[in-house]
């Protein structure tokens, strides 16, 4: 059934903000550390062969310093300290199991105070900033969510589905800049930890070049992220209403509305029985009378809804 919700303000993110350390960073992570350097950052790790680091001001290596390290100069979106990884490398992979490919693709893994709650929409942000050092730009990043932690011997892309998938059609390019991001989901019910990072491989991920040096083997072949600021929050329900509708123009339940707070910027596509697109507005405030685009009334019948750049979809039933 469709819900209204008011947005909580408690982040379900174990140390979101990156600020909690048990150790200031000596330098950047290395395959063969246990723990890696990014587990000092309390409740964060890599959960591949990867080496995903942690940068923070009171860190004395250049390599990892703030604002200014090896790979590139930002100052983090709050705070003190923001982590950081290769969503793509092609210098070549490794790992413990002999893995000698192509892809060095790295992960940042972190958890939840508490399992998700099944049925519960949850929004999702988190502020990302392409690091200077990046000669590729990539316009897709994901998040995958589950109810253990995940891990993999080596650097492969992670055979995974994300929930979420932030897709940039001109890519994400700002290196000055934190680029927020922002999402609602619908919780399968568990999860306790998410996967922050690019789930393509090699052949799948879209990549654009930022600057083309002679000769090429100057170019790293990269694409490094600085991540700070993740926050899952809750969905309080305010009412609930019938996924059912009687557009008769009789003044009572005329409308299906959608009502979602914190300014999400997505929408809502309506389709009949067939997939086929017959309603879209915009998801703040939603509202259908049960029209076509064209303003023709639509026959009685069981439709469909889902929310544009989430996992959320539904039914309703129409009746006159």
């Amino acid at each position: 059934m469709p819900v209204m919700f008011l947005q909580a303000q408690q982040n379900l993110v174990v140390n979101g903000d990156m600020e909690l350390y048990s150790d200031c960073p000596l330098s950047e992570s290395g395959p063969f550390q246990n723990p890696k350097e990014i587990e000092k950052c309390i409740g964060w790790k890599a959960p591949t062969y990867g080496t995903s680091d942690y940068f923070n001001v009171c860190a004395t290596n250049p390599t990892i310093s703030v604002p200014v390290n090896s790979m590139g100069e930002q100052m983090p979106h709050s705070g003190n300290g923001y982590l950081g990884g290769y969503l793509n490398s092609y210098e070549g992979g490794a790992g413990y199991d002999g893995y000698n490919g192509i892809m060095w693709w790295e992960y940042i893994q972190g958890e939840t105070v508490k399992p998700l709650e099944q049925g519960r929409i949850y929004k999702f942000s988190m502020e990302i900033s392409l690091a200077e050092y990046s000669d590729l730009m990539i316009n897709e990043v994901g998040v995958y969510f589950s109810n253990s932690a995940i891990s993999s011997p080596n650097t492969a892309a992670l055979s995974v589905i994300p929930q979420l998938v932030f897709h940039n059609p001109n890519y994400f390019t700002d290196t000055a800049n934190w680029i927020h991001l922002e999402t609602l989901f619908l919780s399968q019910g568990g999860e306790q930890f998410l996967n922050i990072g690019n789930f393509r491989n090699n052949v799948t991920t879209d990549t654009l070049r930022r600057y083309n040096y002679e000769p090429l083997i100057i170019n790293p072949y990269v694409t490094y992220m600085y991540i700070d600021n993740v926050v899952i929050s809750e969905a309080q329900d305010l009412g609930i209403f019938s996924n059912v509708f009687t557009p008769n123009d009789d003044g009572i339940n005329d409308f299906w509305t959608l009502a979602l707070s914190g300014g999400i910027e997505a929408k809502v596509t309506i389709m009949n029985r067939w997939g086929n697109q017959i309603y879209e507005s915009q998801l703040n405030n939603f509202s259908w009378d049960g029209k076509l685009d064209d303003g023709n009334l639509c026959s009685e019948g069981v439709y469909f809804y889902k929310i544009s750049d989430t996992n959320i979809t539904g039914f309703i039933q129409l009746v006159r």
